[in-house]
């Protein structure tokens, strides 16, 4: 961005370059130092390309030297501005003034964005980012991006990984979070291998210990699975206790029910809608026009609209527009079969939010029952899934 931002004030041509020798014009122009970018060949015998206006007064003898022609199609930057409004003095000095300020506020942090935090607040991350100097409105310069994320990885336990770049007027934080670890047992510590739910076995692998329960029976939570008593064949040896380990898959069932309702109310926009609008300011809020909403029920919508040059080059101003739309509450009458469908749409959504995405569902039982004269759908979601947990040898 800086690079582009000099390019304008120095000022350039976009030419365009003829002939059978391109590459070798090429060649000559990185041997003799004249920058140019942006090249792109349109025919075999055509390319066009930037070059700065020093630059290119120094093309003649490499054209020469190539047989190359070389015609300007345009001529972009401030000399050019400046020479097409030079009797308009006032105007040229605060364009000026204008680039020098722009120019000054791109040396300045403005935005921090945060990528990939589930489990820890963004509020968090930026409450200690600040503390290492990486907030709105620091000179972007002064910012040490390696002591930044050594500070974090020492100071959050939950992070496995975390990037800061920056970027323009942006600090860029990319975030991995570390995976909770389940409480284990130590190894040298006796346990047991016990039910965490109820369910019927389908399969024990004892990795140690000794097996307490067999394909097809039924167990319930907290029943020992694999034992970490292990007693000798021969008699009057003692028993030993062991660290027990294994799998232990079992048919799970997960039930929810939703009552069968013959209605369901509607949210529907009427068309009107007030805007609220603030000035953003060096991360100030001013309000501009204070339209409140006077709807009985609406949808807001936040739209922030930040001023900038590109995408990483934000500037620390730009627009909030809050909209509020009115919305209607509508009655919408169910037949039966729609009214059992939705019913059961939600206590199968309401069943899936108990079981860990990791569960393998291998079935779905929908059926209906009347309690008061209601009826409910009634879902059972049948899984299959390691149900063993370890506790410790005497443990409740």
């Amino acid at each position: 961005m800086l690079i582009r931002l000099w390019n304008f004030i120095k000022g350039y041509v976009i030419i365009i370059v003829e002939g059978y020798f391109l590459e070798k014009f090429i060649n000559i122009c990185i041997h003799r130092q004249i920058f140019l970018w942006h090249i792109k060949r349109i025919k075999s015998k055509e390319m066009t390309l930037k070059v700065s206006v020093k630059g290119f007064k120094l093309l003649r003898p490499v054209c020469r030297k190539t047989r190359c022609r070389v015609r300007i199609i345009r001529k972009k930057g401030l000399p050019f501005i400046l020479s097409r409004y030079k009797k308009r003095k006032a105007f040229v000095a605060g364009a000026v003034i204008f680039i020098f300020i722009l120019y000054g506020l791109t040396s300045f942090i403005w935005a921090v964005e945060i990528e990939g935090n589930e489990r820890i607040a963004a509020d968090v991350l930026r409450e200690k980012l600040a503390m290492l100097g990486a907030k709105p409105g620091v000179f972007k310069y002064t910012v040490d991006t390696d002591k930044i994320v050594d500070s974090l990885m020492m100071d959050i336990n939950e992070l496995a990984w975390i990037g800061v770049s920056l970027r323009g007027t942006k600090i860029k934080v990319k975030v991995v979070e570390r995976k909770p670890a389940p409480e284990l047992i130590a190894r040298d510590v006796p346990c047991d291998v016990v039910a965490e739910k109820d369910g019927v076995i389908k399969m024990v692998i004892a990795k140690e210990g000794k097996t307490l329960v067999k394909e097809g029976e039924t167990v319930s939570k907290g029943q020992v699975l694999i034992g970490g008593r292990v007693d000798s064949k021969v008699e009057g040896v003692e028993p030993r206790y062991v660290h027990a380990m294994g799998e232990v898959i079992a048919r799970t069932w997960y039930e929810e029910s939703k009552i069968v309702e013959n209605f369901i109310i509607e949210r529907v926009r009427t068309g009107k809608v007030k805007n609220r609008y603030s000035l953003i300011l060096f991360n100030k809020r001013i309000s501009l026009f204070f339209n409140n909403s006077s709807y009985e029920n609406y949808d807001k919508i936040d739209i922030i609209k930040s001023f900038g040059i590109g995408e990483d080059a934000v500037l620390p101003f730009g627009i909030h527009i809050e909209k509020f739309y009115e919305v209607r509450l509508d009655r919408r009458e169910l037949d039966e079969e729609e009214a059992r469908q939705l019913a059961a749409n939600y206590a199968y959504d309401a069943a899936l939010r108990k079981i860990a995405p990791e569960t393998k569902i291998i079935g779905t039982n929908v059926s209906w029952k009347e309690e008061e004269g209601k009826l409910y759908a009634v879902v059972v979601v049948e899984c299959e899934e390691d149900i063993g947990i370890q506790r410790e040898l005497g443990g409740m």
